[in-house]
């Protein structure tokens, strides 16, 4: 047996919320961050994303199920309400959890400005897309009870973002980045913790409001998705009335990732240099 030097202080493991440190390097995550805070997020960004997805979308299906009710002006206010109160929703029931993303596009664009430790940008995208997912399967067990609620939701794809074949699909990509790019910077403004209107207790209404405008604008072109969550779920919902759908989504995937990093860059353009978030890492 070889002899124990008791010279030597114990050796004891340095935890932190239960885990090594050790263990935490390992995994690439600062310090500051551990799993579970991950987790918590995480599922906070699910659940915003649903409401959103299930909410907004939902409301057009609603809409086509009422024959009649009300003029096109009408039913796109209606439509721009219902995604700007989900998001408002979204804001104020997980915003101090996660921060409220609910977009991947807003994530994305959070990573390359730094505002977001990296750490968390895949699980915040897979909880949205699972969140997102969610919805378009609860709203179609919704609207499958019967062959006329079935109808309606087969004739507007679940509140799916169609491109309008009057503008082309050249148009609907412009609008879906112009788009995404006025709510990033919107998102950016109202949160910003160095100008102190991250403490804004409008800040949840302003971002929900500028969707709802953005909406009534560019509905009619693209449906104005500016979120490839939002565009995703009605689609794997629709996926029962046949694949084609398919066919447009890559628009509502690259049209509102640049839009978010062109937000993201005009307002620190415009808003000058600033410190890095002290949690986030390149």
């Amino acid at each position: 047996m070889l002899p124990i030097d008791t010279s030597m202080p114990p050796v004891r493991a340095n935890f932190r919320h239960g885990m090594p440190k050790k263990v935490l390097y390992s995994l690439d995550l600062p310090e500051s961050l551990d799993l579970g805070s991950i987790k918590r997020e995480a599922l906070a960004e699910a659940w915003g994303t649903f409401l959103l997805t299930l909410i907004g979308p939902g409301t057009i299906t609603a809409l086509s199920y009422l024959e009649g009710f009300g003029s096109s002006m009408t039913r796109l206010g209606f439509i721009g309400l219902a995604h700007g109160v989900a998001l408002i929703a979204a804001a104020y029931s997980i915003g101090h959890i996660s921060g409220a993303h609910i977009n991947p596009a807003v994530t994305i664009a959070h990573w390359a400005a730094k505002r977001i430790d990296k750490a968390k940008v895949a699980p915040y995208i897979l909880a949205q897309f699972a969140g997102a997912s969610v919805a378009g399967f609860v709203q179609l067990a919704i609207w499958s009870g019967s062959p006329q609620t079935y109808s309606v939701a087969k004739s507007t794809f679940l509140g799916d973002t169609v491109v309008n074949p009057d503008f082309g699909i050249g148009v609907a990509l412009f609008v879906e980045i112009i788009g995404t790019a006025i709510l990033a910077f919107t998102v950016f403004g109202a949160t910003d913790h160095e100008a102190g209107t991250s403490s804004n207790a409008l800040a949840g209404l302003a971002i929900g409001l500028v969707l709802a405008g953005i909406i009534w604008m560019f509905g009619p072109i693209s449906g104005a998705s500016l979120n490839p969550a939002r565009t995703w779920g009605p689609t794997l919902g629709s996926a029962v009335f046949g694949l084609t759908i398919f066919s447009n989504y890559w628009i509502y995937v690259i049209g509102p990732m640049l839009g978010g990093l062109l937000g993201a860059f005009l307002y620190d353009a415009i808003r000058g240099e600033r410190t890095a978030s002290k949690t986030a890492t390149p």
